[in-house]
């Protein structure tokens, strides 16, 4: 495993893997269908390739990655964003000339939809939500609890745009379920936020990391990350990648109540910010080559940020809360997930398709969190040319909810 390819070279996460793989001596490229993207401006890498949209033209997504695979002989894809569904929908033909750090799309997608994850997580050491299925309006009357105790929510969605936490009954217009598009209500659970990510090999759980998303925009995607630990956490994390045979990055929300008893949100079977706290010296690559003995833990004592996030929308969220001491004394203990002065020019890349994203935002109607992610995220359509793997745990309305 010498020459590594890395996808979604717009995350954070991407870039942190390009130091992490170079450092450890690998040759490594990044590939992304953003037109400029923040992994492209590592000096670190041997070359950056534009892909085609892959949720917009999934076929020639894959015809790109093909040729970059022959021509740089490419030892393996790592994925790291959504478009690790649009890649797995080719994993047969793609695992005929490279290594893919990814289980197929049959396996993904029961762990991408909310309702079918909700069934495989049970039992595996942590406690889940009841939860309840959504496919018609009479689904949604039939809930027999108030909507003011529970959470709604598509069973494909990301950085939480649709959600409705405890909603007025006068708020449940905006629930369209259908049995293409169904959506799960959650009972709410008060209590903190953690988060995780995690690295498996063959079933076996090879790296974790969990941390506090102390910081965040809005009810979405956190942009501060405080390293703590909890074992029942880990103990889950193993049971999942070992009852799923997972090989791939993985992640999981969770909610620990006032009583210290700990609650599994959703899945997330990508990269996500908890790979930020993994210093060099921990090794972290030797998490992705099967043989890796033991669990791999990050280091890193104090959090990491994304700093330009943080000093843009944190003081008015410090304002709003009443923590503006508490924001002060968080920047100042924590070090920037992205800036290194060894390799600088990713800021500038990272800037640059920001704007590109606001653009896109504008033009078509969205969010910028939304529109970060318009060409790769995958909401359950039918890409995969043979889709037949099904969990044994599921049940028939669950299979139906696929």
């Amino acid at each position: 495993m010498e020459r590594i390819l890395i996808t979604g070279g717009r995350a954070p996460v991407s870039l942190e893997l390009v130091r992490q793989f170079s450092t450890a001596g690998k040759k490594v490229f990044v590939a992304d269908s953003a037109p400029c993207f923040l992994a492209s401006g590592s000096k670190l890498i041997e070359k950056s390739f534009q892909l085609p949209r892959p949720r917009q033209s999934p076929r020639e997504f894959a015809d790109a990655l093909e040729k970059i695979i022959i021509d740089e002989r490419i030892d393996m894809v790592i994925p790291t964003c959504e478009e690790v569904f649009y890649l797995s929908r080719f994993a047969a033909r793609l695992r005929k000339i490279t290594d893919l750090f990814c289980l197929d799309l049959g396996q993904l997608r029961p762990l991408h939809n909310k309702w079918t994850f909700s069934v495989i997580a049970k039992g595996l050491g942590v406690e889940v939500p009841q939860t309840w299925l959504i496919r018609t309006l009479d689904d949604l009357q039939s809930i027999s609890v108030p909507p003011e105790e529970l959470v709604f929510k598509p069973v494909y969605s990301r950085f939480a745009v649709h959600t409705l936490i405890k909603p007025k009954s006068n708020q449940l217009g905006k629930i369209n379920p259908t049995e293409e598009n169904p959506w799960v209500a959650q009972k709410f659970i008060e209590g903190n936020e953690f988060c995780s990510y995690a690295v498996a090999c063959n079933g076996k759980l090879t790296a974790h990391a969990l941390y506090e998303p102390l910081w965040r925009a809005g009810r979405s995607s956190s942009y501060y990350f405080a390293a703590t630990e909890r074992k029942s956490i880990e103990l889950f994390t193993s049971n999942f990648v070992k009852e799923t045979n997972y090989t791939g990055q993985v992640a999981f929300d969770f909610i620990e109540d006032k009583d210290g008893k700990i609650y599994v949100l959703e899945c997330n079977p990508r990269a996500t910010s908890g790979m930020h706290l993994f210093l060099p010296q921990d090794n972290l690559t030797k998490a992705f080559a099967p043989g890796c003995e033991n669990v791999i833990h990050p280091s890193a004592a104090e959090p990491r940020m994304l700093s330009t996030i943080m000093a843009i929308l944190g003081p008015a969220q410090a304002l709003q809360t009443g923590r503006y001491k508490q924001y002060l004394k968080d920047f100042a203990r924590a070090k920037d997930a992205v800036w290194n002065s060894k390799d600088p020019y990713p800021s500038l890349y990272g800037l640059v398709g920001l704007s590109a994203f606001l653009c896109l935002a504008v033009k078509e109607g969205l969010n910028p969190m939304a529109a970060s992610t318009f060409d790769i995220e995958w909401d359950g359509e039918e890409i995969a040319p043979d889709d037949s793997f099904k969990f044994p745990q599921l049940t028939k309305i669950t299979q139906e909810a696929l």
